[in-house]
């Protein structure tokens, strides 16, 4: 692959590794949510007025809505690593029966095919979800977090990323398949791993 495709995808793959950093402050979450509710505890800390987010109060039920916020943000983020490093579900009996040469052009077919519309439709629709969100001031009616549309914001740029990833890894492969798989990256870049 290209070393400028290369770098384009590690790019795309960042914000999945600094997001990753949010699983010491998910065990967190869940370790207190949990202590306080054998505790009986619902409210951990309350104030005059309302701050960005939190509202009026920290509550078992914050804690449990930065669990998800956390979780959805790992697993959206997350996405375009895992695609990039073959992480993801994949069918391994028929690709043990495919030459090399084939499983890439059945991954090229895969990232413009199907990756690439797929994610621009859930761009589109999550971009008017996060609108609605946003203009409705939606958040927690049951005391957990206000803003929803924060972390509603995050499926339209996720899969974004994995649009623009399906991009750069469909062309890059075309283009290494149009070399004769010859680039002198060899084996080592995110086109050729695991075919």
């Amino acid at each position: 692959m290209p070393r400028l495709c290369s770098c384009l995808i590690d790019l795309l793959c960042l914000p999945g590794r600094w997001v990753s950093w949010l699983t010491l402050p998910l065990i967190l979450a869940i370790t207190v949510s949990v202590i306080s509710a054998a505790a009986g505890v619902t409210v951990l800390a309350d104030w005059d007025g309302t701050l960005p987010i939190l509202g009026k109060a920290l509550t078992v039920n914050t804690l449990t809505d930065v669990q998800w916020y956390i979780f959805a943000l790992l697993v959206l983020f997350g996405g375009v690593w895992a695609l990039r490093d073959d992480a993801h579900v994949s069918v391994d009996f028929l690709s043990l029966m495919m030459s090399r040469k084939q499983r890439l052009w059945v991954r090229v077919f895969g990232d413009l095919g199907f990756l690439l519309p797929f994610s621009l439709i859930i761009c589109w629709y999550g971009y008017g979800f996060t609108q609605t969100a946003f203009r409705t001031g939606e958040g927690s009616t049951q005391g957990g977090l206000d803003a929803r549309w924060i972390i509603k914001a995050a499926l339209p740029v996720c899969f974004g990323m994995l649009a623009v990833f399906g991009v750069v890894r469909g062309i890059g492969t075309l283009i290494w398949l149009a070399r004769g798989g010859h680039d002198g990256a060899g084996d080592n870049d995110a086109t050729t791993k695991g075919a």
